[in-house]
């Protein structure tokens, strides 16, 4: 009996059960969920059982309006899908560009002014708190229709993005290299250009290739609202009620997200190596 009970306690702490305060923590927090989730159906008028059994409708749609998909419009197509691409790279740079100068004053260990700290971080927040959609509503309202706007809206919000990071990747590579230099007699500006760059570098690249992967979707759904790319040119199939045409963009939204999601995973793992 002595030895059962011992190899029990050692499968125990092998598997790491877990306690009576986390199951409980965990039942409440399920419990509160579904709560929530009755009170925003409730709210919404929002049947879930009803929605589960209307999808026949949808799939009669898809099946007979979207299916085949269309290849006469080739050519579009593939300008529409260099647009994008196109839109979400020069987006990405020059919001490169900015967070690289924003990020300096808004990194303590760099800039020894906690208002300046505080300000970059602020104006940081609002640029990323505020949907791109948004954005573009706003500058299409202004400027019109265009890749313009497009490239524009993408870069408001990229550079609150990429500021944070970058702001974070320093603040990190500061706490183990600024010590130890600053004691030996190193000036801020060999510091900053010999060990923190090329510390945080990885990091800096590794975000950059997610903040691509996330403009080249975004700019497909700014498209939609006159930014321009193959958003545009999808929203233009389905008011001219070519559904046809319009499943070849979404495959063709689908096949880009994929590759640029394979590619971009791919090459982070190798920087980060």
């Amino acid at each position: 009996m002595a030895d059962r009970n011992g190899t029990a306690e050692r499968a125990a702490g092998k598997l790491r059960l877990a306690s009576r305060e986390s199951f409980r923590t965990s039942l409440v927090f399920l419990i509160v969920l579904l709560f929530l989730f009755g009170l925003s159906t409730g709210f919404t008028r929002f049947n879930p059982i009803a929605a589960l059994f209307s999808q026949g409708e949808f799939w009669n749609f898809i099946v007979s309006d979207f299916v085949p998909p269309s290849v006469g419009r080739l050519g579009a197509l593939l300008r529409a899908v260099m647009q994008t691409i196109y839109m979400a790279l020069a987006a990405t740079g020059l919001s490169t560009i900015l967070a690289l100068f924003l990020s300096f004053p808004g990194t303590a260990a760099i800039t020894r002014s906690g208002a300046i700290n505080s300000a970059v971080r602020a104006f940081a927040s609002i640029l990323r708190n505020i949907p791109t959609l948004v954005w573009a509503f706003i500058l299409v309202a202004a400027f019109g229709i265009g890749t313009v706007v497009g490239i524009l809206s993408l870069i408001i919000g990229t550079t609150g993005y990429l500021t944070r990071f970058f702001i974070e990747i320093l603040d990190e590579a500061a706490e183990e290299t600024m010590e130890p230099l600053l004691a030996a007699g190193a000036a801020m500006p060999s510091i900053v250009t010999q060990a923190l760059l090329p510390g945080a570098m990885p990091g800096f690249i590794a975000w950059i290739l997610y903040c691509v992967e996330l403009n080249i979707r975004a700019s497909t759904i700014l498209g939609m609202v006159g930014a321009g790319g193959i958003g545009l040119l999808l929203m233009g199939y389905i008011k001219q009620f070519n559904y046809a045409a319009a499943s070849t963009a979404i495959l063709a939204v689908a096949v880009i997200i994929i590759g640029v999601n394979l590619l971009t995973t791919y090459l982070r793992k190798l920087i980060m190596r």
